[in-house]
């Protein structure tokens, strides 16, 4: 009798008391270069509904996308030429700090300065960052959080911090898939359902559908993930590794025989139940003699963002609709554990086994969704 292959169940006693902690993390909201930096954007993170704008003095900002005076959002509001956010409701205007700094109803400028310095005039601004061409939010608000964010660093790519013309970034792409954040990250440590699931564009489902194992290359920890390899490779590389670091990237390496390099820096920020936003973007290293690797399938080859916005979106395509359903049908399930409502008994699940169940011991097996009224907007 075939029994499912699943890793030591060891690690997951209570050894390790830790839980991961969602609200303390850098999430990659947008890719900087496709945003309008004349408007505000709104969008979701954890179930927050915010905004992202961009101040005076060119840096981004990011606020509960709430006005304090009767709580319209400030997405539908306006970027000022002196660097303030204006809510369009009543015309109040906010600094890149939050701080209200006009309530043109007032009587005088006595009383409009007494409004301004009630804490209750402030919107609520959460810690955002550059980084490698992203833009990242820290999802808690208030000093101690401003604090805590500059301790821990984003997941971002090490290449990528390297002065070398040897490292090559791709173009990037962003969607908003209506799948949540567990569903994705389960999809990028498959590297099965590729040849599959992606037909005519990363192989053929007739022909590449063969088996592999995943042995286990980094240890499960609360913080860093995991990571696991490929065994055997094709003959081109020498070495293929997936590596999941919490709670947004997945990093997927293929090492060739000459020592080049590709590497697939895939992102998943959970933004409201059922959906995500993903970035994704590729980063080439040329081999010592300088010869660039082949890169993902087409998408390597050099076009005009528009045209590879349109094929980011074919490629996305190809697997989405099992992704929507099969989160729909564990739904279906009520309060059936994962591991329990599927069967899973080849080698190459190892690697989804271990995210479900960093997912469920590591990580309390749920996204604490700031407001679940909102979220689900």
């Amino acid at each position: 009798m075939t029994t499912d292959i699943r890793p030591d169940m060891a690690e997951l006693t209570d050894r390790e008391t830790e839980l991961f902690t969602w609200t303390k993390q850098w999430y990659p909201v947008a890719v900087v270069e496709f945003l309008d930096c004349d408007r505000p954007h709104g969008m979701q993170l954890l179930g927050k509904n915010i905004v992202l704008w961009r101040d005076g003095t060119g840096k981004w900002r990011c606020f509960e996308d709430t006005c304090p005076h009767r709580l319209a959002p400030l997405s539908e509001g306006r970027v000022e030429s002196d660097g303030t956010l204006l809510c369009a409701y009543h015309a109040w205007r906010f600094d890149s700090a939050g701080n209200c700094v006009s309530i043109p109803q007032s009587k005088n400028e006595e009383i409009e300065a007494k409004h301004c310095a009630n804490p209750k005039s402030c919107a609520v601004g959460y810690p955002t960052q550059e980084r490698q061409g992203l833009l990242w939010v820290w999802p808690e608000s208030g000093v101690k959080a401003q604090l805590e964010s500059q301790e821990r660093i984003p997941r971002i790519v090490p290449e990528l911090e390297q002065e070398s013309d040897r490292v090559l970034k791709v173009s990037a792409n962003v969607r908003d898939l209506p799948y949540g954040w567990d569903f994705f990250m389960e999809n990028v440590a498959d590297p099965a359902h590729v040849p599959v699931s992606h037909h005519g564009i990363m192989g053929s489902r007739y022909q590449d559908a063969k088996y592999y194992d995943m042995p286990r290359v980094r240890e499960m920890s609360v913080q860093d993930g995991f990571a696991f390899g490929i065994t055997p490779t094709p003959p081109t590389i020498k070495e293929a590794i997936h590596d999941f670091q919490p709670p947004c990237h997945m990093r997927i390496v293929s090492t060739f025989t000459d020592g080049g390099q590709l590497i697939l820096a895939l992102y998943a920020t959970p933004t409201r139940p059922g959906w995500c936003r993903t970035i994704g973007f590729q980063v080439l290293v040329k081999s010592e003699a300088g010869k660039t690797p082949p890169g993902l399938g087409f998408f390597a080859i050099p076009m005009p963002t528009w045209l590879g916005h349109i094929l980011a979106s074919l490629f996305l395509h190809q697997d989405l609709v099992f992704l929507h359903y099969q989160e729909k049908a564990l739904a279906s399930r009520g309060n059936k554990r994962w591991l329990d409502a599927v069967y899973t008994p080849n080698p190459q699940d190892k690697m989804v086994i271990a995210f479900r169940q960093w997912f469920e011991k590591k990580a309390g097996g749920a996204i604490p969704w700031a407001d679940r009224a909102n979220a689900s907007n």
